[in-house]
């Protein structure tokens, strides 16, 4: 490969991982409803072959995936990883949008605190109007899309 196509290679590759990258912080997490069917469908072999009978609910499932982590399929494996990251995201943003939220919550809710109402009044906004922080933790819960999945 010549200097200048290296030179073009490495460019388009440096670009690939900055828009991968803008593209994955912005990016909404998953349902719980879709975490299940992507593990369903990646894992299904593996699901048949290592938790046959092990019953849903209670981490029970993600508990068998967990102890066969290492003899899963590679798909497997990568489902989960990445349905893991988007769930525990989802968690940690309803858990904490309170706090990352407390300035807008205040500014554009008029209360000093995220109550009952919190989810109606961040959707009646624009999100250019909250804090880029504010506004990727409210993606992050997942209730924007699930409102207008209703």
């Amino acid at each position: 490969m010549g200097r200048v196509a290296t030179s073009h290679a490495f460019v388009l590759l440096i670009l690939s991982f900055v828009i991968g990258g803008i593209c994955t912080a912005a990016a909404q997490t998953m349902s719980y409803a879709d975490a299940v069917d992507q593990l369903a469908a990646a894992c299904r072999t593996d699901l048949a072959k290592y938790c046959r009978g092990v019953e849903l609910g209670n981490g029970r499932l993600r508990a068998c995936l967990d102890a066969h982590q290492n003899v899963v399929s590679p798909r497997c494996q990568q489902t989960r990883s990445t349905v893991y990251a988007s769930i525990a995201r989802r968690v940690a943003a309803q858990r904490d949008i309170g706090q990352i939220c407390d300035a807008d919550i205040e500014r554009l809710c008029g209360t000093s605190h995220a109550d009952a109402h919190l989810v109606e009044c961040l959707l009646s906004v624009s999100p250019a109007a909250m804090s880029p922080a504010c506004n990727q933790a409210f993606t992050d819960t997942g209730w924007r899309t699930e409102r207008a999945q209703q």
